[in-house]
């Protein structure tokens, strides 16, 4: 019986300790609202994107916007301490960044301007990335994924050309282990906000390029930085400018964050499970008239899986076409889409989880493979 007992309660911490090894928090910072240097345009846009992307793939984000140093100081260390041994963490930060003797210091909006003789002053008053990840590795973290959204021009350079730290971009990384980092741009290049004063999208050219592929479940971090990469850079040469993200990989194995937690370059692909349409699909008049919500957010859905599981021509050959239509447009509600049709709008926004705050929103592989086949069955 005793040990029976202690059989129970080894089995139980066990299990215990794998459910803590799988939980994901995220802490993301957009700085725009700079006080003495530059301001932004994209940095806010951005890390409300990326807390929308990452809450989506199972994190628990603590999100910052416009933070000045003791705000930051501050949610962060409660962020800090929500950490457990095992957790997976993931940092963004867009915003204002240099490097000062090859270590790399995220600005607060309320940084002061300083002359190249006050180095040490901007140290003093900035947040040290390596003083942020050898605290979350004190905490017993198992992976950390850093995304730094900035490698911009240096706001403190002056007109003489003088700067405090590096003219431009951020220091190379040398990381411990577990830890997984990208740059927006190569070492000593410039990140762009934008591609010109009429770009509309409400995201950084990185930013844009980046979300997309980290929620494909198809592709590793690996795959995530090398086809980000690929796709800043044809971006940024569009308009005769060079821009090469960055990334620094001190992770055995490999993390696809859009299937789960893991990391292993051994482990196979999960076989995902085939979504069934009902035999009759939910019934939908052709002036949208607006149902009463259902309890459950799946039925709010004709496919709730489309953001992550290809669809057939077999799962779609009983819709009609309104309901066609439907399906089609809610991949874009998912994604906070706005709609000028003002049946569409009056449909989805009886929905508790469509929250529209843009016109151009991004999709995934799978969900740009959807809309393709259901535009083609609508024809």
């Amino acid at each position: 019986m005793r040990a029976l007992l202690l059989f129970g309660i080894v089995a139980a911490l066990v299990v215990a300790g794998a459910a803590r090894a799988e939980n994901r928090l995220a802490f993301v910072v957009g700085n725009d609202a700079y006080r003495s240097v530059a301001q932004l345009q994209k940095a806010v846009n951005d890390a409300r994107a990326v807390s929308r992307s990452l809450q989506q793939l199972g994190f628990k984000v603590t999100l910052g916007e416009n933070l000045a140093w003791r705000d930051y100081v501050e949610k962060f260390s409660i962020f800090e301490n929500s950490i457990q041994p095992g957790d997976t963490a993931f940092l963004f930060y867009s915003g204002h960044g240099v490097e000062i003797d090859g270590a790399n210091y995220l600005i607060p909006v309320d940084a002061p301007k300083v002359a190249p003789e006050q180095q040490s002053l901007l140290k003093d008053v900035s947040i040290s990335t390596d003083n942020l990840i050898q605290r979350l590795k004190a905490r017993g973290t198992r992976t950390q994924i850093v995304v730094l959204d900035a490698c911009r021009e240096n706001p403190f350079r002056q007109a003489s050309g003088r700067s405090v730290g590096g003219a431009r971009g951020l220091a190379g990384a040398n990381l411990p282990g577990g830890v997984f980092m990208i740059y927006s741009a190569g070492v000593g290049e410039i990140a762009l906000d934008r591609l010109s004063d009429s770009d509309g999208n409400p995201n950084s050219v990185f930013t844009r390029s980046f979300l997309p592929l980290l929620e494909n479940p198809d592709n590793s971090l690996i795959a995530v930085a090398k086809q980000t990469r690929a796709a800043v850079k044809s971006l940024a040469s569009s308009i005769g400018q060079t821009q090469s993200p960055a990334y620094y990989d001190e992770i055995d194995g490999e993390i696809f964050l859009a299937r789960g937690s893991t990391p292993s370059s051994l482990l196979p692909p999960p076989v995902p499970p085939t979504p069934t349409v009902p035999a009759t699909p939910p019934t939908i008049r052709s002036d949208l008239p607006p149902p009463q919500p259902q309890p459950s957010p799946n039925r709010d859905f004709i496919f709730p899986d489309s953001d992550r599981i290809r669809l057939t021509r077999d799962m779609l050959s009983g819709l009609s076409a309104t309901q066609l239509r439907i399906a089609r447009n809610e991949i874009y509600a998912r994604r906070g889409r706005y709609f000028k049709d003002p049946m569409l709008a009056q449909y989805f926004s009886r929905f508790t989880w469509y929250r529209p705050y843009t016109w151009d929103v991004p999709l995934n592989a799978v969900e740009q493979a959807n809309v393709a086949l259901i535009a083609s069955m609508e024809r």
